[in-house]
């Protein structure tokens, strides 16, 4: 038996066994959501089977009483030859705000999901966080549950996914940690009410071989588990007519100046009346823990921060630095009530997080925590509100927005 077939087994198990665990099939071995455009009349869903099992189709439907409807997509080889096949279909022209059930062919169980609203007439909820499967699968597991209670509609994922790559990786990426973390979701992120819970990733540094300045090819598995072209690993999601969500690479697989920061201004230019922008990246332009003076943190502040302050950014996802932090409202180098947010810093799954500055040692801090946590985010017409929880589910920052 091959050494990834023994990790798989004792996955299962792990996840079987797991008292945070749902009693949800575990047929496919990997199931997750996500979108490549169009939140409210599309969703991306993807798998993982054995080689053998090479069946693209999926059966969906609104509601019981419907007769089912197909699709079909494709699938690839998992990179680096593991024996796992990587599926992906697309489900177009769905409705917005809308349950559906599917299953994958026509005698797999059924599996729910529920697309967004056109329109933003009343609040949606998602979760954000970073630097996930740092340590044992257990604490990864501990903030899923705390993640999945909240019943978001989607989730942000700011990198370093399943720590993949390290310092003693620098051939090629440990697979297993990538299956892993996605067995986990697909059974742990499952709203009380029995939705799959999408995600939208970011690049970080341990997600990719050498971390930073490298081409696509060294990131095999990011680029292949979540169909994004190698290039451009940056992108921008609009939901609705409410929010434009900005999806950017610091420095791994694609410069940070240069094309990026000029696709940045294209972007942010043409959605200035979106009442929400948002922006998702891994390494921070305003870090709680390591040093201000990073290649890629000047860089964002040279670059992408200025592009932020003049195109009306709302908040700023960082993380990287194992802790939690948000900042105060920036503006020009400034503490400015018309300025960006910033929040973060990173750790989903970090047994052991790092100890932040504090508001009175570094002056964009308003609020830091040595925390493993998650932030729930709701925004409606009036107000966004951010709540920092931690694993344990104790609420560490509350911040509302409230807006003209």
């Amino acid at each position: 038996m091959s050494r990834s077939h023994l990790h798989m087994i004792r996955t299962l198990l792990l996840l079987f066994l797991h008292p945070f665990s749902p009693l949800i099939c575990s047929d496919p071995i990997a199931l997750y959501l996500t979108w490549q455009r169009s939140p409210e009349s599309t969703m991306t869903i993807q798998w993982i089977t054995p080689l053998a099992e090479k069946e693209d189709l999926i059966e969906y439907r609104a509601d019981e009483n419907s007769p089912w409807l197909e699709a079909t997509g494709s699938h690839v080889v998992t990179p680096n030859n593991y024996p796992y096949l990587i599926h992906r279909t697309e489900l177009t022209q769905l409705q917005p705000d809308s349950a559906y059930s599917f299953r994958i062919g026509k005698t797999d169980p059924l599996f729910k999901f529920r697309t967004m609203p056109a329109e933003l007439t009343s609040a949606i909820h998602f979760v954000v966080g970073g630097d996930v499967y740092h340590d044992a699968i257990s604490f990864v597991q501990q903030t899923n549950h705390r993640a999945a209670q909240v019943s978001p509609q989607f989730a942000l994922l700011g990198g370093d996914l399943a720590y993949s790559s390290g310092s003693l990786t620098l051939f090629s990426e440990k697979f297993e940690r990538w299956l892993e973390w996605l067995i986990t979701w697909k059974m742990q992120m499952v709203t009380p009410e029995g939705y799959l819970i999408p995600l939208i990733p970011a690049i970080g540094n341990h997600d990719v071989l050498g971390g930073f300045d490298e081409a696509p090819e060294n990131a095999q598995f990011f680029y292949a588990l979540f169909g994004m072209s190698k290039k451009q690993g940056y992108r921008v999601l609009d939901f609705g007519n409410y929010l434009s969500l900005l999806i950017l690479d610091s420095g791994h697989t694609h410069p940070i100046d240069g094309k990026q920061t000029a696709w940045l201004a294209t972007q942010l230019a043409s959605r200035q009346s979106m009442p929400h922008k948002v922006a998702l990246y891994h390494v921070g332009a305003y870090p709680s823990v390591r040093s201000q003076n990073s290649k890629e943190s000047e860089l964002i502040r040279k670059n992408w921060v200025p592009l932020f302050e003049h195109y009306g950014l709302n908040v700023a996802f960082e993380h990287h630095d194992h802790a939690y932090k948000r900042t105060h409202l920036i503006l020009d180098g400034k503490i400015d009530p018309t300025g960006v947010l910033y929040m973060g810093d990173g750790a989903w799954g970090i047994a052991k997080p790092r100890t932040p500055k504090t508001p009175k040692e570094r002056w964009y801090l308003a609020k830091s925590s040595k925390a493993m946590h998650f932030i729930s985010v709701s925004l409606s017409k009036n107000k966004r509100v951010f709540t920092a929880i931690d694993s344990n589910g104790k609420v560490i920052d509350t911040y509302e927005q409230h807006l003209d």
